[in-house]
């Protein structure tokens, strides 16, 4: 297993990261073999508030899922460092509470309002960007802590001067550029001839991570599967439960409370527990 973020990016091109964003996905990313996680705003809001991403989660927020979430995962994670709640110094203290709280990397975003609602986000000028990624460098303890320069600006300013920004943010000092939005054929290879530093990307309909790796990423965030999953799963057991006042229907694919018990390690605890005479 990697021990930085930047040797899985090394050693698996492109790295697969998906998401997590309680408990029960930390274990599952940790069972199966993935190299890196990801936490993000999106999924922290989903689950914690039940809110849209449109700017409610704070740095706390996004502190509180890393120290949970970091060791039980125990693989290098990436979180979502919004625009760093606010200015420069803003960012400075944000890319600290997060690497203290045991990240391995940050996005630094460059909208102000508006991504994931209808309409063109409200975009900072590149010059404030540009400043955001060099007090995230400046403030990070360690150089193996990565700062990603994101763009949202796609839909705003076009691809071409989405690449601009990102490759600007790499003059800045990013170790990873990320473009929110699809790139043509043209842009694409302009930023991969361009960059120097890893290119990260989220998963986009209709294109497998081996996709991705071909038109130049070289890491890929599954941002929304989690929990995308977990809601589907959800609703699906619930529906049942409402519509049949029983779950014996899908007791099978549920599964038991011992298997249950045995995936979150109980097997384990009960040994100490004897060792310690807790137990008769």
């Amino acid at each position: 297993m990697a021990r930085t973020l930047k040797q899985a990016i090394d050693e698996h091109r492109p790295l697969v990261v998906p998401s997590i964003y309680d408990g029960i996905s930390a274990l599952l990313v940790r069972d199966l073999g993935f190299h890196a996680a990801y936490i993000g705003s999106y999924a922290t809001g989903a689950a914690k508030y039940g809110v849209p991403d449109i700017g409610y989660i704070g740095l706390e927020d996004m502190a509180d899922q890393v120290r949970r979430l970091a060791p039980v995962a125990g693989v290098p994670i990436i979180v979502d460092g919004e625009g760093g709640w606010g200015n420069p110094l803003h960012v400075a203290r944000s890319v600290q509470v997060l690497e203290r709280a045991g990240a391995a990397a940050t996005h630094i975003e460059d909208h102000v309002f508006g991504k994931h609602l209808i309409g063109k986000s409200h975009i900072l000028p590149v010059g404030q960007a540009v400043d955001k990624i060099k007090a995230a460098v400046d403030a990070r303890d360690s150089t193996n802590f990565m700062i990603i320069g994101r763009t949202d600006s796609f839909l705003t300013e076009g691809p071409a001067a989405a690449v601009d920004r990102v490759l600007a943010y790499q003059e800045a000092g990013a170790d990873g550029v990320f473009v929110a939005g699809y790139l043509d054929a043209e842009n694409q290879s302009r930023l991969r001839a361009e960059a120097r530093v890893p290119i990260f990307t989220v998963d986009l309909p209709t294109r497998s991570a081996a996709d991705h790796g071909a038109e130049g990423a070289d890491v890929v965030l599954y941002y929304a599967l989690a929990h995308q999953a977990a809601i589907n799963g959800i609703r699906a057991a619930l529906e049942v439960l409402a519509r049949e006042g029983s779950t014996t229907s899908i007791e099978k694919e549920l599964g038991s409370v011992v298997d249950l018990d045995a995936f979150l390690g109980i097997g384990p605890a009960r040994e100490k527990a004897r060792n310690y005479g807790l137990l008769d």
